[in-house]
């Protein structure tokens, strides 16, 4: 999903309206919003990645501050 975000994407919503329509011909229901349970994984696979970038992000940081901090700390 990483590298092919935008056909997941895709891909997802042509399932949810594949589901829908299949609902509403045949006559099971009038509407249908059952397609959407589709971008659930989408949607959590999203928010571990958001949390991987927000944990990285702050490892990096870390780092940085800790190596200026030993490099600053002997001049001064």
């Amino acid at each position: 999903m990483i590298r092919h975000r935008v056909a997941a994407y895709v891909a997802t919503f042509v399932l949810l309206l594949i589901t829908n329509k299949a609902l509403v011909l045949s006559g099971t229901i009038s509407y249908s919003v059952w397609g959407w349970i589709w971008y659930v994984p989408l949607l959590l696979a999203e928010g571990r990645l958001k949390l991987a970038r927000t944990v990285a992000r702050q490892r990096v940081i870390a780092a940085m501050e800790a190596r200026h901090a030993g490099v600053a700390a002997p001049a001064g």
